[in-house]
Order: structure tokens, then sequence, then C-alpha cells
């Protein structure tokens, strides 16, 4: 039996759902080019099976006694299914409806944000060590974890005012990403910024969010420092703490329609990485509750 995460109800038929304000959960166990250690593609499943483990409490939030009604609808092949990606789409639209999903390596962001609906006040915001901004990564691929905003932004037309990068510590794998950050075609702040002054880059983040009323939010977990996450195929020293981004997510939150948690790769001997998904998803509920 394949795991659920736990809290929700399994849903394999999205017409058996009709309730307004529900949150739908998917995973995409997927790494589509191996320029690192692999294992991000076993990720759903491990979360799922840690969130039936996880010790973490909350005084204020708890699954069991929510408003609202979560379903996990398994995991989908973003080639093999991609009319599927879109149905849900639709759906979460038909219902004023919240989507989490689970990767896999950063390219399924694309797979899933691809098929979303944009309008000028629909923003795309990454917490990311990296900037994922090439034009091919590695050379002569051109659909990739290191392509994913450069390709969302020309297939949806994005302008450079709805794209924010926070958190980027290694900042770029190529020259091309180094001048898209300097020539400003998307905006950007650093982890240096916010753990030198974390105040200010706050407030930066409130206002750019208070210009949006919708937002597709992209959390890769290499945006934590490697002390924390030293598991990941591409963690970085110099990253965000744990605390900061539950901070940050907390600004974002209350806008965000869309929430993806992706490049958990994890060892037998350290599932700390597994902890830190389970509690940022819980964090995301717990946060999305707050708001009705």
């Amino acid at each position: 039996m394949k795991p659920t995460f736990s809290g929700f109800f399994t849903l394999n038929d999205l017409d058996e759902c009709n309730k307004k304000n529900v949150v739908f959960l998917y995973g995409i166990p997927f790494e589509r080019v191996k320029t690192t250690k692999g294992g991000s593609r076993k990720g759903p499943k491990a979360i799922r099976r840690q969130s039936e483990e996880f010790s973490g409490v909350s005084a204020v939030y708890g699954a069991s006694i929510s408003e609202s009604d979560y379903f996990d609808l398994g995991d989908i092949h973003p080639i093999k299914e991609k009319k599927k990606i879109g149905q849900i789409w639709e759906k979460i639209y038909e219902l004023d409806a919240k989507l989490i999903v689970l990767g896999g390596d950063h390219s399924i962001t694309f797979d899933t944000l691809s098929k979303a609906d944009y309008d000028d006040k629909t923003a795309v915001i990454w917490l990311d060590a990296h900037a994922d901004l090439a034009d091919e990564y590695p050379e002569g691929v051109f659909q990739s974890h290191g392509t994913v905003f450069t390709n969302l932004k020309a297939k949806k037309n994005l302008k450079s005012e709805q794209m924010l990068l926070i958190g980027g510590h290694a900042y770029t794998q190529t020259l091309g990403e180094y001048e898209k950050i300097q020539s400003k075609e998307v905006m950007f702040l650093s982890a240096q910024q916010l753990l030198t002054n974390s105040k200010e880059g706050l407030k930066f983040i409130e206002e750019y969010i208070s210009k949006f009323e919708r937002i597709y939010l992209s959390i890769d977990l290499d945006v934590l420092d490697h002390s924390y996450v030293p598991t990941l195929a591409t963690s970085e020293p110099f990253g965000l703490t744990p605390q900061l981004v539950l901070e940050i997510l907390s600004l974002i939150l209350p806008k965000a329609k869309y929430v993806d948690i992706v490049e958990a790769r994890f060892t037998r001997s350290n599932k700390i990485v597994l902890d830190l998904a389970v509690g940022f998803v819980y964090y995301i509920l717990e946060q999305w509750e707050e708001i009705k």
C-alpha cells in the first residue's frame, strides 16, 4: 500500500471532490537529468513515510481539528500524465483550492507551474541556493533542474517583476545566469542580504508581496545552509536557517496558491532533511488554516 501524507485523505478521483477551500497534495518522484548525485526521486514516498513519525507539535494547529479537508492524490509522472496535471489545476480554480507538490528534482516545478494560470497580479517566488536560470544545463540540455525559471518565464511570458529569487548563496552555475541577475531579468534577494539584515530583507519581501494577489512558491531545500541539509546533492555553505525560512514563509503563504518542496535527497543514516520537509508542509497548512 502506497503511503499517504499523514493527516490527508487518499483521493483517487478528482470528480469525487466538490468542497471549496480544500488542499490537494501530490508527488512527482522524478529526476530529469542527473548532473549530481541522484536520489531526489525518492523524496515523495520518503516524506510521506516520515510524516507518520514526525514528532513536531504546534500550539495552534492540528490536522485532526482542521477546518479544511486535505487530499493526497498520489504520485504523478510529469511526462506521461501531463493532462492530469492540467485537470488538477482546473479543479483547483473551480474549488478555490490550494496545492502542495513534493519533488523530485527542481525540474518538476516547470511541469506543474507551466499548466497554471497567470495574470499581472500573479508572482512566482523561489527559495533556492541557485538561480536555476540557465538557458541550457548541462550544455545541450534545455529542460533540467538548472533551467526551470528561464523556461517558465518564456513559456508564460512573465515580466521581470513577477519573478523573485530569495536566498541565493551559490548564485549561479553559468555565466549567463549571473548576467541575468545583474541585468535584473528577475528580482533577487540574496542569503547574505537576509542574514546581514533580516529586518530589511523581510521588509523587502513584504513590500514585494503586497503588489500581488496570487503567488506560486517553490522551495528548494538547498536554500538552507549546508549544515542543516548535508545530504542534499547541491547543498551549499552560508545559506539560510530554518527559522528564517519560516519567517519568510509566514509573509508569503497568505497569498500562496501553490507550494512545492523539491530536491529532498537523504541517506539512511541522515533523514533530517525529511523532517524539515515534513515540518515545512505542516507549517504551510498551519498558515493556510490561520487565514481562513
